[in-house]
């Protein structure tokens, strides 16, 4: 059985910024790159198919919290003729300039401060993926409001999040035993930490969106085994994290845990967080 963990959740990220892999390493990168490629085939798109009848081949388009620039590195071959920013914190995973599409460029911004006035009112269409561990107190209106900024008049937003809320321990048999998968998902839940991602229009809504409405993405069969591997690697990523924020007593026990999940795994349990996509207009 998998020793209790307590006072070790997601909450432990408030006030520390972004906590996954803070040096950025090659195994972070990799993991960002998986990731990119399960969302894709989970979702079936990178733009929401409702948007692209609004895009030019010669859109403005930026993503946000980029990472390795894969996102934008896929999407370039889709519009090889649009403009495409990709924003981070931190650009030491993305690819050198040299090797990026020639429509691809990647820069410093950090979206929780205020906007430069050359980016305001410059995009057609924004994608922001996964910002959830840098939104505290379940207040995402702060970020909302830079969002906005960045849109023209009539653009469009596509936010991708996790629903923290609806997550589960699958299991092919019933009876099968998957504590340490299910004190993941109790740890990832971390008391409603990030409960707000399953109220993004209404969020939108009161921000000044327009048409909001999200889509929700479960784990096929096919992919659960997958989707649970990552989660894994996410989790070891925030395990390293807690060594270096000094905590490797609670680092050990998450270390434990993934080791016994992932022999559940094995055995046919999976931990699965669903997936959210949200789309919303800024008012022409």
């Amino acid at each position: 059985m998998p020793e209790v963990v307590q006072k070790t959740d997601w909450n432990l990220v408030d006030g520390q910024g972004y906590v996954l892999d803070r040096d950025r390493s090659h195994a972070a990168a990799c993991r960002l790159n998986l990731q990119f490629y399960l969302w894709k085939d989970a979702l079936g798109f990178n733009i929401d198919p409702s948007i692209l009848p609004s895009l030019s081949k010669e859109s403005a388009i930026a993503d946000l919290a980029s990472g390795t620039g894969i996102w934008l590195i896929d999407v370039s071959r889709q519009f090889p003729e649009a403009r495409l920013d990709g924003f981070d914190i931190v650009l030491r995973q993305s690819p050198h300039p040299a090797w990026l599409p020639p429509n691809v460029e990647v820069k410093y911004l950090n979206i929780l401060e205020n906007i430069p006035d050359e980016l305001i009112g410059k995009y057609d269409y924004v994608h922001a993926r996964l910002l959830v561990l840098i939104i505290e107190q379940k207040n995402p209106r702060p970020l909302i409001r830079n969002l906005l900024k960045l849109l023209k008049p009539g653009g469009y937003l596509q936010w991708d999040e996790l629903d923290f809320v609806n997550m589960s321990v699958k299991k092919v048999d019933p009876n099968l035993q998957a504590p340490a998968l299910q004190q993941m998902k109790e740890l990832s839940w971390a008391h409603g930490r990030h409960d707000w991602t399953i109220k993004l229009p209404q969020f939108l809504a009161e921000e000044g969106f327009q048409n909001a409405k999200m889509e929700y993405f479960g784990d096929t069969p096919e992919l659960t085994r997958a989707f649970n591997e990552q989660h894994l690697l996410t989790m070891e990523e925030f395990a390293s994290s807690l060594v270096k924020l000094g905590n490797p007593k609670a680092a050990s026990k998450y270390f434990k845990l993934i080791e016994e999940g992932y022999e559940e795994s094995v055995a046919g349990a999976a931990f699965c967080v669903p997936r959210i996509v949200c789309v919303a207009q800024k008012p022409l």
